[in-house]
């Protein structure tokens, strides 16, 4: 189902819908106010005895990564950041020692993430959006990156996460977030004037993110034709169009009919792909396990947690997001080390002073090595 054109099971349910003028001129004028943001969707789906999670990284051009196996027990620190790039701090930046186990996707080397699950089930995401951080107040700046991967480290449910925003001051990249635990709660975290504005509990009926604010995004749900308005919203494949189409996909999911949840994780995000899909991960909260599958190599691949050794002093194990093998890829992981992982941070932060990138890419092991861990 990987690929399919934007919206084509509601489309096809569409074909026989007259559409009235006044629906085509709604059409056109949401079309055009729609923002030209990237068209990367994450969604959570709850069901009796089941949470999954998914994602679609969209991005021009080729994108490397990696899918890593982080044990508990390792001790961190974050990195000092402003905008970009790394700064000089005068000080002790916050350190501590992660609580949990998680298997995490890159962004741009260890511990800088765009998703990821520790071993409890706590799952996070991201996708593009404006953001405007928290001002300066003497405590440095954290990358996102990085501060979705303190979540993981620290906390196993929402309510936690929620509890300790202030923890640490994001930073950098333009992203919003959503996250769910094993008991089906999850929130929508954006920082749309400096500080967070988080949405949960009834305020959030469909929990999924594309790249608009959740409540420009839920606002146009009203408007579809699948949910009794006059406009088909849900076959565009702008940002609204993909809000939409999950929802209308969620909605629709009984697993008598449609099958296990995880294939149908993968349906939905193969519903909202595009030609820039570069990979889809899908994250069973429910039964720890993690399955992905790029626009390259669209063979699913998968890590279990029950199969692996998270405990405090276990090594760190990555493998190649591309990794050709397909099913159970346990065994083809391999030993972190930092020049693999300086690699990856040069091919996804692109050209940039050599000193800043190693300082990204030796960062993990240089704070890790105080109690051994490498």
């Amino acid at each position: 189902m990987h690929g399919h054109p934007a919206g084509s099971a509601l489309m096809m349910k569409k074909i026989s819908r007259t559409t009235s003028t006044g629906a085509v001129a709604a059409l056109i004028i949401c079309s055009v106010l729609a923002p030209p943001a990237p068209a990367c969707s994450i969604f959570s789906l709850v069901t009796e005895g089941a949470v999954v999670c998914g994602r679609n990284l969209d991005l021009d051009g080729h994108f490397p990564g990696e899918v890593i196996v982080n044990p508990g027990g390792i001790t961190k620190a974050i990195l000092p950041w402003k905008g970009s790039w790394p700064v000089d701090y005068e000080g002790e930046p916050r350190t501590w020692v992660s609580r949990y186990g998680s298997i995490t996707f890159t962004c741009y080397g260890r511990d800088f993430i765009e998703s990821g699950m520790n071993e409890t089930g706590l799952v996070i995401a991201e996708t593009s959006l404006w953001a405007v951080y928290p001002p300066e107040d003497g405590r440095p700046g954290v990358s996102c990156a990085q501060w979705m991967q303190y979540q993981l480290d620290n906390f196993s449910t929402v309510q936690e996460v929620l509890l300790h925003l202030g923890d640490l001051r994001p930073d950098g990249e333009g992203w919003h977030y959503l996250v769910t635990d094993t008991s089906g709660i999850s929130a929508v975290i954006e920082y749309p004037s400096g500080e967070p504005l988080v949405i949960a509990g009834d305020s959030l009926r469909v929990p999924a993110l594309t790249n608009t604010t959740y409540r420009q995004a839920y606002s146009h749900i009203a408007m579809d034709a699948e949910f009794g308005g006059d406009t088909d919203i849900a076959s565009g494949s702008d940002s609204y169009g993909r809000f939409v189409r999950m929802a209308a996909l969620m909605r629709d999911y009984t697993p008598e009919e449609d099958g296990p949840p995880v294939p149908y994780a993968f349906h939905v995000l193969g519903e909202v792909s595009c030609d820039r899909t570069l990979r889809s991960v899908v994250f069973d909260a429910t039964r720890k396990s993690v399955f992905w599958r790029t626009a390259s190599n669209p063979g699913v691949r998968r890590l279990e947690m029950a199969s692996l050794d998270l405990s405090t002093g276990a090594g760190v194990y990555v493998i190649d997001v591309e990794e050709r093998a397909p099913g159970d890829v346990s065994k083809s992981l391999t030993a972190y080390n930092v020049e693999a992982n300086r690699a990856v941070v040069i091919a996804t932060r692109g050209p940039g002073a050599q000193g800043l990138l190693d300082l990204i890419a030796e960062h993990p092991t240089s704070v890790a090595s105080s109690r051994g861990q490498d």
